[in-house]
């Protein structure tokens, strides 16, 4: 499906771009003004909707993410082999936490480009904002115009979203005349170079953005496909930025209204069958449960990947309660091939990998989904001091997530510490290969109270890293700053 719409987009606007090169083209004079270079052609709301139709969110999710967020490596190599050299590579020096001014000056040297980078500039650049710009010029009713600049600006809001929690620090409560990154909007000239934007300024105008969009209430309650946006996606974008703010109270409330416009939760253990590794028949059978996210109803925006060779820590393992969802129910490498394929494959005991490839499954890597607002509330509730309500939602969620017999939490955890760590397990055990942990690990590490240090052992040697480390800041990449000397790295 993705495929084929992906196929009709780039003929049609191929056909379209044909037409307005073609002036002799009698069939094609609505195309054929003569406009500044560089302006985008497209003349009418339907042509315009071709662009929302894009591929390029695919590109935004990085490696980087769960590297650093979940404590989780993707190799195809001996990895203790690659930090045994002395000039290590950017990602030898990711995997071993080394964030000394050296390390840090030659990880940013070597990232010569950044997919996160480039593909969330290029959805703001080649869609959000020209159509947002030509929206006003272009043939077409008024309520197809206010659709299409919904979906428009909730899309510059997610990528610019994206983007800060990658290259900024995480506001903290007092940063926030920091520096950030660019906010891009449609007034301003591609061509200039532009100065970063304080991370206060780049929070506010996200949130400005998503709440103009959800004010022209023409946002579908259900999304034309996993590209495109609905509006329960845009509420839960918004009750992430407000939490990136720390406004918790409002936070809840979106988090709540996006529940009430779909609180279909997938239920993990309802779907399993038992199963044993194909490779070794004297491997104790397991559970599992396979389907792809792309087709259940608490996917609610989509950014899909098949995930394969991530390599997750024991360390990570422990984090996560045990039989939970995908952490307890995916049918990783070591399982199916009944050994300790982690130590076989790139040196590390003790480490394993989902192996997706297997069934062609694909897990929503950096989407927007329902459990985000089931998390988000009982965060919101227990900062609130409402320990026994924010666990009661942590149940609700786990009551999806486990089989049946689950202990709940709810009345057993009463101490903030300890509820504390049963909302980061449970973070940790729902975003699991998802770029979602960094997130919230991030942000949390600007609170003594909440922060967490994360170590993994290497070819027999434990690497550290603090919460206060630099790597949690990623550079701009090279191809980025040699083109605006503003774009300083935030560190």
């Amino acid at each position: 499906m993705k495929t084929k719409i992906k196929n009709i987009r780039n003929l049609a606007i191929a056909s379209i771009m044909g037409c307005a090169l073609a002036a002799t083209t009698t069939s094609c004079d609505d195309f054929t003004d003569i406009q500044p270079k560089g302006e985008n052609l497209l003349a009418s709301t339907n042509d315009l909707e071709l662009l929302l139709n894009t591929d390029s969110y695919d590109g935004i999710m990085s490696n980087d993410f769960l590297i650093i967020g979940s404590n989780i490596i993707y190799n195809y190599q001996n990895v203790p082999s690659l930090l045994a050299v002395d000039n290590k590579g950017r990602q030898a020096l990711l995997y071993g936490y080394f964030d000394d001014e050296v390390s840090l000056n030659t990880i940013a040297a070597l990232t010569n480009s950044d997919a996160t980078y480039t593909y969330c500039y290029n959805i703001i650049g080649r869609v959000s904002n020209p159509i947002l710009k030509q929206l006003p010029m272009a043939k077409g009713d008024e309520a197809k115009k206010n659709a299409l600049k919904a979906e428009a600006l909730v899309a510059r809001a997610f990528c610019h979203y994206v983007a800060l929690q990658k290259f900024a620090p995480a506001y903290n409560g007092s940063n926030g005349d920091q520096a950030g990154i660019i906010y891009m909007t449609e007034d301003k000239d591609i061509l200039q170079q532009h100065e970063k934007n304080t991370i206060q300024e780049c929070l506010d105008q996200m949130l400005a953005d998503v709440n103009d969009a959800l004010a022209l209430n023409s946002l579908p309650t259900k999304s034309i496909n996993y590209m495109r946006w609905g509006k329960a996606a845009a509420l839960t974008l918004k009750a992430h930025i407000l939490m990136a703010m720390r406004n918790y109270p409002e936070a809840e409330a979106a988090a709540k209204e996006a529940l009430s416009v779909n609180n279909n939760l997938y239920d993990y253990w309802a779907n399993a069958v038992e199963t044993t590794s194909m490779y070794n028949p004297t491997a104790p059978p397991y559970m599992k449960e396979a389907h792809d996210d792309r087709n259940i109803d608490e996917s609610l925006f989509i950014i899909p990947n098949m995930n394969f060779l991530l390599w997750t820590s024991p360390n990570e393992w422990d984090a996560m309660e045990t039989n939970y969802g995908r952490r307890g129910l995916n049918e990783t490498m070591n399982k199916m091939l009944g050994m300790d394929y982690g130590m076989v494959y790139v040196g590390l005991p003790g480490w394993d990998s989902p192996y997706d490839v297997m069934d062609q499954l694909y897990t929503n890597v950096m989407g927007l989904s329902i459990p985000q607002s089931y998390l988000i509330i009982a965060e919101c509730e227990l900062r609130a001091g409402n320990i026994g309500t924010a666990m009661n939602w942590l149940d609700q969620l786990r009551a999806k997530r486990l089989p049946s017999d689950f202990e709940k939490l709810e009345g057993t955890v009463t101490a903030k510490a300890d509820a504390i760590k049963w909302m980061q397990k449970i973070v940790a055990s729902e975003f699991v290969w998802q770029a979602w942990t960094f997130v919230w690990r991030k942000r949390w590490n600007t609170e003594a109270e909440w922060q967490t240090t994360q170590t993994r052992t290497l070819g027999g040697k434990t690497y550290t890293l603090r919460p206060d480390s630099k790597l949690w800041i990623f550079p701009f990449p090279v191809n980025a700053t040699e083109k605006n000397t503003n774009l300083t790295n935030n560190w």
